[in-house]
């Protein structure tokens, strides 16, 4: 007789991702594959600055030749840098000279720029996250031991954490910050650099409106992952008070610190933002969470 195959390890469970179906295709077929099931209830939008002046003029240095290194903290940076190329008409594979480095802040930013022909000089190896990419980053001796290319380009969302600047700065890196895209509540209005809403949802996981979020009571167990703190603000701000038995995830410390100082505190922390390690913090929050 064959033996009855492990039950998998989040059967049962529903996980709510606040993210457009672009963003969330990883995430959600991780998590389908350890049994769980995925619902997708977007609550932010990214788009261009009503005036994108300063990044257009930073990506025509940059492809100059002017910047040592040029650091890309998300996918989304990726992403804008990648249309705003087009719209200045040059290809995204030539933004960035051969003589500027390339950082990246995780592996989901690194296969965003291989995949548009870029290749990554640096990348924390466990910590993926802002505070990892600073304490990785390499002294100024040790790019340039004559102390002469020192400036570094940073492009980042309206609002990005300015930690990752300063400690860039303290080490003595010239770093020119600048605005990539807005965070906007979902969806956005302005100039867009992703998908419209409706675009690929065929046949994808189910879309939610916090409407929708606080209204249904599913069978079993329900988890929300929250990836960012802009993130845990909005879905606090627009799904409290929350459902009884709700579990929460954050991803990354940043984001864990933030629901703290909104008193609400997750059950568990995903310390990698890949797809196993929000799975695994899954697993965590079902066997120590609320069971009500």
């Amino acid at each position: 007789m064959a033996a009855n195959k492990p039950r998998p390890e989040l059967a049962g469970l529903t996980v709510v991702l606040p993210r457009t179906p672009d963003r969330a295709a990883a995430m959600a077929a991780e998590l389908e594959a350890r049994g769980a099931a995925v619902e997708l209830m977007p609550l932010i939008d990214f788009q261009f600055p009503a005036d994108t002046t300063d990044l257009d003029r930073a990506l025509k240095s940059l492809r100059a030749g002017r910047f040592a290194w040029v650091v890309f903290t998300s996918v989304t940076t990726v992403r804008a840098m990648v249309r705003r190329c087009a719209a200045l008409g040059v290809p995204a594979s030539t933004a960035v000279p051969s003589g500027t480095f390339i950082a990246a802040v995780g592996a989901g930013t690194r296969q965003a720029l291989e995949d548009i022909g870029l290749d990554v000089d640096l990348m924390p190896d466990r910590d993926q996250s802002a505070r990892g990419l600073a304490e990785s980053w390499p002294h100024p001796s040790v790019s340039d031991p004559e102390g002469g290319a020192l400036r570094l380009l940073l492009p980042q969302a309206d609002l990005a954490d300015p930690a990752l600047a300063a400690a860039l700065a303290g080490l003595g890196w010239e770093v020119s910050p600048v605005t990539a895209y807005c965070t906007v509540d979902y969806p956005a209005t302005g100039v867009r650099f992703t998908p419209a809403p409706g675009d690929g949802q065929a046949g994808g996981p189910r879309l939610l409106t916090p409407q929708d979020f606080l209204a249904r009571t599913p069978q079993g167990p329900r988890a929300v992952v929250l990836t960012s703190p802009s993130i845990a603000r909005r879905f606090l701000r627009q799904c409290s008070p929350l459902p009884q038995g709700t579990l929460l995830v954050a991803i990354g410390d940043s984001t864990a610190a933030q629901m703290g100082q909104l008193h609400v505190p997750p059950h568990a922390v995903a310390e990698q933002p890949t797809p196993a390690g929000i799975a695994q913090a899954l697993s965590v929050a079902m066997s120590t969470g609320p069971t009500t």
